[in-house]
């Protein structure tokens, strides 16, 4: 039974840090997904250090929060979209 502040506390953090983790997987956008996951991370940061482990949350926070998500979104911007058409050729030369 959750009696106390601190539990109530932590019960909030853990079902937002699920929300914007399950938020992460189903959305379609992939920048958008990325922040989504740094943000449920950054939850999951905060509730351990809720529950008193203050390195480890320091230590989730600048790694997967921080490190993780930069280099999905460096990632994502250096791959060219798939939609984009290849430049046409405009002059009448055959090109093999």
């Amino acid at each position: 039974m959750i009696t106390t502040l601190l539990e109530v506390l932590q019960v909030i953090i853990l079902v937002l840090m699920f929300i914007f983790l399950v938020v992460s997987i189903e959305y379609r956008k992939l920048s958008f997904a990325i922040i989504a996951f740094a943000v449920g991370n950054g939850f999951l940061s905060l509730s351990f250090f809720v529950l008193g482990a203050p390195l480890v949350a320091v230590f989730n926070l600048s790694v997967f929060s921080g490190a993780v998500a930069i280099l999905f979104l460096v990632t994502m911007n250096l791959d060219t979209p798939e939609n984009e058409e290849p430049p046409k050729n405009t002059s009448d030369e055959v090109i093999a």
